[in-house]
């Protein structure tokens, strides 16, 4: 055997023990992971501030040569696999399955969520009010279209707080069973795909069959029972049916991404790093919308977004009105934005908070 050779079976043998080391601490945590419901009591469940304290930490140390990028999505699946064994996390998302928000869901919670399909962001809040659910995922805003009023009007009504988000890439891909475009004779695909890729399509698959399906589900258990076609979707969309990238991100429209809200049933505690949403409804008047903003200027509290929608006559006398939806740095229980929301509540037809979170910045 060569020097070479030799090595190789020594690095080969070491990579081995390495990984029964990582099995073992693997069944360490779970055997700790079981007995943290007992531990924890009321605060058993998911919890942003726990989950946002384990990523800062594992970043911080990181692991040498390991990508950073990819350690936080492993300890992601641990975590969601650790959880598991006190109580599958339930989690309700807006749109079918392979939808953006399933997406965003998948990349938050990893594979051992549960996960519950709901038609429209009203119907995955419902599903986190009845507690059918733990949290849901809607999609809030997108790099192209801004901020979206079906989710921002079903947080306003619905009995439910933000308590996180996740930012998403938007990224379409050809899928089929043998990963090779030359074998694809026909697509099936979404309406909503089929726009995403309209150029893709027409260029690298003209003479391709387009068959539009009423989801990108649908579509991909069509691609699935036919070796000569192929189906448009995210990535995700695949795993449950044997079928593997044969052209990757094929969308027209590059960088496109979306912010998707994460909500549950009880808020979120303070982190030092947290963004707080609210909704207000104001009178068509002036001066109106400046004294709600001033109790913020005055205790330099950073406003992030807002966005307006008016309410033709919202109101039973008749008179139109605005709703502003806001985003503000701070948590809700912050001294600052105490005082802010005592003062701005005396100048306004109404005011919720939608919720506090952990925020990047």
């Amino acid at each position: 055997m060569g020097d070479q050779q030799r090595e190789l079976e020594e690095a080969r043998k070491a990579i081995e023990k390495l990984d029964d080391g990582i099995l073992a601490a693997l069944a360490e945590r779970a055997a700790l992971s079981k007995k943290m419901p007992a531990l924890l009591g009321d605060e058993a469940g998911y919890a942003p501030k726990r989950e946002r304290d384990l990523l800062e930490r594992i970043d911080q140390k990181g692991a040498g040569e390991f990508p950073k990028r990819a350690l936080a999505h492993v300890f992601r699946e641990i975590a969601s696999a650790c959880f598991t064994l006190e109580a599958p996390l339930r989690v309700s998302y807006e749109g079918p399955p392979g939808s953006l928000a399933h997406e965003a869901a998948r990349k938050r919670f990893g594979v051992s969520a549960v996960f519950l399909p709901c038609e429209g962001p009203r119907a995955t809040l419902e599903l986190v009010e009845r507690e059918h659910a733990d949290v849901g995922v809607v999609v809030l805003e997108s790099s192209i279209e801004g901020l979206l009023q079906p989710a921002l009007d079903a947080l306003a009504e619905a009995n439910v707080k933000i308590v996180g988000e996740i930012e998403s890439d938007v990224r379409v891909h050809l899928l089929n069973k043998s990963g090779q475009i030359g074998d694809v004779e026909r697509v099936f695909t979404s309406a909503e795909g089929r726009t995403a890729a309209a150029r893709f399509l027409a260029t690298n698959l003209p003479r391709a069959e387009v068959v539009e399906t009423a989801t990108a589900e649908i579509a991909a258990q069509m691609a699935a029972a036919d070796p000569k076609a192929a189906a448009l979707g995210g990535g995700t969309l695949g795993e449950g049916h044997e079928l593997v990238i044969a052209r990757g991100n094929v969308g027209d429209l590059h960088g496109e991404h979306v912010r998707c809200g994460i909500t549950s049933a009880r808020p979120t505690s303070r982190t030092g790093h947290d963004s707080t949403s609210f909704v207000i409804t104001l009178d068509d008047a002036p001066g109106a919308l400046f004294r709600v903003l001033k109790p913020l200027a005055d205790r330099d509290l950073n406003l992030r977004r807002i966005q307006s929608r008016p309410r033709a006559h919202g109101e039973q006398d008749g008179s139109r009105t605005y709703r502003f939806f806001v985003e503000v740095a701070g948590h809700v229980t912050d001294r600052p934005l105490v005082t802010a929301f005592d003062e701005i509540k005396r100048s306004v037809r109404q005011l919720k908070i939608l919720g506090s979170y952990p925020s990047k910045s």
